[in-house]
């Protein structure tokens, strides 16, 4: 099977100078490269509501993980979540980052013009405590910055000497994970790499919901060190939260998909079926001259494959 690896979040925005200044300041990513899809090669990956696609890709120093922004045009006035939709399922939810001085992470942040959530998240889960803390972007983007002992995040990240870390997860809250744990294990040979279940009343409050939230979350990828997607089941009725299946198409904004690498482009798409879009050229850095297609996981979250060295 395909060495396959999660990169990071693809982010699509009508500002890309606004989100590559907050990610460089706070996340300390560097930009890698940029292009300009031909319009024929736009729709081919994004689907037929897009005319161009500026491409801007941002890396961690030393690590293959970073963050892929995209401004289609035309630009949407929709996004793909908003401040009432936080608990609803089906689409991407947050970028996650650990910071080994979580105070300190913070306060930079706020520092930078971040504007931080009003509530801090605190909660023990099976190994380790946890502190958590929100940042919002524009889009409607959510990045989080995650507080740990380093001895126990040692084990997830590949930068711990850093005031942040490369991308560790992105979050999924899903209705029903069964079907994407299945494909992501067929496709792209990934499984279960962690599990944490938890209780808490602070992570409620910070996701800005009186419902009483009991997390169950799968962490699913390559490897434990390696950036992975976070299966979320917030435990709650369909009632309380609805799903956005469907809203992860662009060029609506926000936390859109994810980029993946592999070392075999073709045999990701044989195994994807119909799920796999058609091939186009890609020339960007840190990726090269190569050639691209979106995956769409079962709830219609579109991935960015590229197939890199």
């Amino acid at each position: 099977m395909a060495d396959t690896y999660l990169f990071g979040p693809l982010i699509s925005t009508a500002d890309l100078a606004a989100h590559q200044r907050t990610f460089g300041e706070v996340f300390d990513l560097v930009e890698a490269g940029r292009t300009q899809l031909p319009g024929a090669d736009a729709r081919a990956l994004f689907g037929a509501g897009v005319d161009t696609a500026d491409l801007v890709a941002l890396q961690t120093a030393g690590v293959p993980a970073g963050v892929l922004l995209a401004d289609f045009g035309p630009r949407s006035a929709e996004t793909v979540r908003d401040p009432g939709t936080w608990i609803h399922r089906d689409v991407l939810r947050v970028v996650d980052f650990h910071a080994p001085d979580f105070p300190a992470a913070v306060a930079h942040a706020r520092a930078a013009g971040c504007e931080v959530e009003g509530s801090e998240a605190e909660y023990e889960g099976e190994d380790a405590g946890f502190r958590e803390a929100h940042l919002r972007l524009p889009d409607h983007v959510v990045a989080a910055v995650l507080g740990a002992p380093a001895d126990f995040f040692a084990d997830f990240v590949q930068v711990s000497d850093r005031r942040v870390s490369e991308v560790v997860s992105i979050s999924l809250p899903l209705s029903d994970a069964t079907e994407t744990l299945e494909f992501l294990a067929r496709v792209l040979g990934w499984d279960v790499v962690y599990e944490l279940t938890f209780r808490d009343a602070s992570f409620s409050e910070l996701l800005g919901t009186d419902e009483e939230l009991t997390v169950h979350a799968r962490m699913v990828g390559p490897a434990r060190n390696q950036p992975y997607l976070n299966l979320v089941d917030y435990g709650l009725p369909a009632t309380a939260a609805a799903s956005l299946r469907g809203r992860a198409v662009a060029p609506r904004r926000g936390l859109l998909g994810a980029v993946l690498g592999t070392t075999d482009l073709d045999a990701v798409r044989a195994a994807a079926g119909e799920a796999a879009g058609p091939v186009v050229p890609l020339d960007l850095a840190p990726f090269g001259a190569t050639r691209a297609c979106v995956l769409e996981l079962p709830p219609g979250v579109p991935l960015l494959l590229v197939e890199t060295c």
